[in-house]
């Protein structure tokens, strides 16, 4: 049994040190590349967690763990709904409870910026989170579309309404980053349909035969629709279903880029708990 738990302490500290290693190679390189403080700052509470993680096992405390097979070994990390349950009627609560409530079980979820093209040639770029993946093959992607704030018909459900099948749409990926943070935030803001949001925000636009790419994005998706649906339920809300056609990545990268994510309503951030930074936003 000894041999087992020593085998296994290797094994797992092999690993966590070359964590710590890579982390350490990442942050000096984002140094030296002038990286954000606030991405700096991300890696440097991962180094250090798994550092820590790394002196525990190595100082004999989770042997125990190491020595039982068993699942209920394992860590468990919060409660389980066998603990107690309470239940809540979704009908009663207003939009914002309802909105917080589902994002809290069902989210984080990636932000988006995406892109169309009014009959008038403007560009209009609108921050989403309720895009997903309906199929792999053939590559079907929905996106739900309602009005803003206001009640205002949102320019990319107009401009792919006018259009109707066949409109273009990209997809822009953005980094876990305060600067994605802040052209969603630009991006978001409520401008005359004559306005191009591309002028609002950080990045630019790299013109390709497939369509356009933003410069600040880690990865783009072009498609097409083929399908808008009114959303049952007395809902104000379009799905529309695209077909996604090419996709631009960064080729070869060297290391993981973390995802522009809302945590919950109104809040960004590049990580799925919100421990790096949160930025809310005020629209």
């Amino acid at each position: 049994m000894r041999s087992l738990v020593d085998g296994k302490k290797e094994a797992i500290s092999s690993f966590l040190a070359k964590c710590v290693e890579y982390a350490d190679l990442s942050i000096q390189r984002k140094l030296e590349r002038g990286d954000s403080e606030a991405e700096i700052s991300g890696w440097k509470s991962y180094r250090e967690f798994t550092a820590y993680s790394l002196s525990e096992l190595q100082s004999g405390k989770l042997d125990d763990w190491l020595e039982d097979n068993s699942i209920e070994a394992l860590p468990h990390g919060s409660r389980t709904l066998e603990s107690g349950y309470s239940k809540m009627n979704l009908d009663e609560m207003g939009h914002k409870e309802r909105s917080d409530l589902l994002g809290s079980i069902l989210g984080p979820r990636p932000v988006f910026l995406v892109g169309t093209e009014s009959p008038d040639g403007v560009k209009n770029l609108a921050p989403m989170s309720s895009i997903n993946i309906l199929s792999n093959s053939p590559p079907l992607i929905s996106m739900s579309i309602s009005t803003d704030r206001g009640g205002r018909v949102r320019d990319t459900l107009s401009n792919i309404r006018e259009a109707e099948n066949g409109c273009r749409v990209s997809i822009h990926c953005l980094r876990g980053d305060m600067i994605g943070a802040a052209d969603v935030q630009a991006a978001a803001r409520p401008v005359p349909r004559e306005t191009s949001e591309w002028d609002l925000i950080s990045g630019s636009a790299i013109h390709d035969t497939s369509g356009d790419l933003l410069s600040s994005a880690i990865a783009t998706i072009h498609t097409k629709v083929v399908e808008i649906r009114k959303l049952p339920e007395s809902s104000k809300a379009f799905l529309v279903i695209m077909l996604a056609e090419s996709l631009a990545t960064i080729p070869n990268s060297e290391e993981p880029t973390s995802r522009l994510v809302q945590i919950s309503n109104r809040v960004l951030s590049g990580s799925s708990d919100g421990s790096t930074w949160k930025y809310e936003l005020d629209w």
